[in-house]
């Protein structure tokens, strides 16, 4: 089988989707299948390589009237002869350079929306008649539709999309990561330096949906026993970046290191090194790093986005809607035994969100829609 999929960047940039791309480009690959990506050139990449047997295709941007637009996109889509299209993302050159001609291509096509963030973020008039009108007519010329969470397919069904052409599957992690640490925890606490005998972790970044405001806040009423670790890269134009949420913890009596971004086996020690993982974000298309808690078998304490509420429900972690629950959450988890038995949970779930599970469900939709088999969800 040759898949091609497209998605508005690849490996090695980073970013969620991004790494969701490439671990089912190159698991498609492992498994005797031939993977392209077509993506849009970086600094320092070239426009045809390829990356652990996937074959990257890199188009050049160029700006027209403020819009990035991809140069040659049609012309490489009609010149590759792939078995099926897996089209990722929306509101972003892939998507919406494709959607309108997405009928003139007789292949079978999936898409991959990755949940709908300006939607949730910025509601202005062209985002509601983007989403509430124009996707869900162009998720027509769609064999099916790969929804992340439920909360995703129920939007997509309140917008009158039909159930058949919504499969659900998450994103998957890569659970051998986390099977050891790179480094001693006590090392990495160490390192750290922090007062307080309990150390929160926390992934992602300081973007707008993020909210590490609301964390910094949160463990603000627990100060005296919880320090916060920060990973991920500063958003100068965020409210809550680097700078804000630093002078706030001061302000506040938070003990926090801020480590920016950080390579993977950093991340992956942390993790390991942590008591508990947090996340405070107010909207998520997925929330991968919650994910990668149940791997390293460490509780979360989250607020209700992205999958985080299916994920709680295995008893892995804790969702919570104010400060207020947050903290009592992290009191709770200060005792070492209901710390252990989340995190015992949450490695037996991890399965549910493996990379292994998200490939074979992507290959058995492929299949299904190659075949034109219904998907069972009340497709005719």
């Amino acid at each position: 089988m040759h898949v091609l999929l497209a998605n508005h960047r690849y490996f090695p940039a980073p970013g969620g989707t991004e790494r969701v791309v490439q671990m089912l480009a190159e698991n498609l690959v492992v498994r005797g299948h031939r993977a392209t990506v077509l993506t849009q050139l970086e600094s320092g990449t070239s426009e045809h390589e390829s990356i652990h047997g996937v074959e990257v295709i890199r188009l050049p941007m160029r700006s027209v009237a403020g819009v990035r637009v991809p140069s040659g996109y049609l012309r490489q889509l009609r010149s590759i002869d792939a078995d099926l299209f897996h089209l990722h993302g929306n509101r972003i050159w892939c998507a919406d350079f494709y959607f309108p001609v997405a009928r003139l291509f007789d292949w079978p096509q999936v898409l991959t929306g990755y949940g709908f963030y300006q939607y949730a973020m910025h509601p202005r008039a062209w985002d509601r008649w983007y989403f509430e009108r124009y996707f869900p007519r162009a998720i027509r010329a769609f064999d099916e539709y790969v929804c992340l969470t439920e909360y995703e397919r129920g939007q997509l069904l309140r917008w009158g999309v039909a159930p058949g052409r919504l499969e659900t599957i998450p994103s998957g992690i890569d659970a051998n990561e986390f099977a050891s640490s790179p480094e001693p925890p006590a090392v990495v606490r160490a390192r750290w330096a922090l007062p307080t005998p309990h150390v929160a972790v926390y992934a992602g970044g300081f973007f707008e949906n993020k909210r590490v405001d609301r964390l910094i806040e949160a463990i603000a009423r627990v100060k005296d026993r919880w320090g916060l670790v920060i990973l991920g890269r500063d958003v100068p134009a965020s409210r809550f970046n680097a700078t804000n949420c630093a002078a706030l913890a001061q302000r506040l009596g938070v003990s926090v290191r801020m480590l920016g971004p950080v390579a993977r086996p950093e991340v992956v020690s942390c993790f390991l090194a942590a008591d508990v993982i947090v996340s405070a974000s107010e909207y998520e298309g997925f929330g991968i790093t919650i994910a990668e808690a149940l791997a390293a078998g460490r509780p979360f304490v989250a607020w209700p986005a992205g999958a985080i509420p299916e994920m709680a429900a295995t008893g892995a972690g804790i969702v919570v809607d104010s400060d207020t629950a947050f903290a009592d959450a992290l009191v709770r988890l200060e005792d070492d035994a209901a710390r252990a038995e989340m995190g015992r949970k949450g490695r037996e779930a991890s399965k549910n969100w493996s990379i292994d599970t998200m490939v074979s469900r992507h290959l058995e939709l492929y299949r299904r829609v190659m075949s034109g088999a219904p998907n069972g969800n009340g497709r005719n």
